[in-house]
């Protein structure tokens, strides 16, 4: 039996520049595994738990799991990509806005976006790897 190995990619130059703008550092070892409510603000990490309160990060990514950002402020920020038509109405939305969001740039999906759990209405519990995107219903 042949075993299934997934490739990592690398942060693309647009999340470099906003792990910048945000001031985050990336988890310490002993922090991994904390939910993201319990962990010290300016930090990111990586996580298959997008939108849970409690989410796990993670220092390594992993196949297909999503960036999530504590802020200074303690605002707490999905990072993922999006068709660039979903991002302009992410930005102007007036209501609810339901989207899906990739853990990294692919075909459409091409669009950085950071949704603030704030907003977030309505999202699936997790994202399991080989599952195509996150579903999430966010607010104004």
């Amino acid at each position: 039996m042949s075993r299934v190995v997934y490739a990592n990619t690398q942060a693309t130059p647009d999340q470099e520049a906003l792990r910048a703008a945000h001031a985050v550092r990336i988890v310490t070892a002993e922090e991994e595994g904390t939910g993201v409510d319990r962990l010290p603000v300016g930090v990111y990490g990586f996580t298959y738990s997008p939108g849970l309160p409690n989410a796990p990060l993670f220092a390594q990514r992993r196949y297909r799991s999503y960036e999530i950002h504590k802020l200074a402020s303690g605002e707490v920020f999905i990072v993922g990509f999006t068709t660039r038509a979903l991002a302009c109405d992410l930005s102007t939305a007036q209501g609810e806005l339901s989207l899906q969001v990739q853990p990294e740039p692919e075909r459409e999906f091409d669009t950085l976006v950071t949704i603030p759990y704030s907003r977030i209405r309505q999202h699936r519990q997790y994202a399991a790897p080989h599952q195509h995107g996150f579903m999430v219903t966010v607010l104004s």
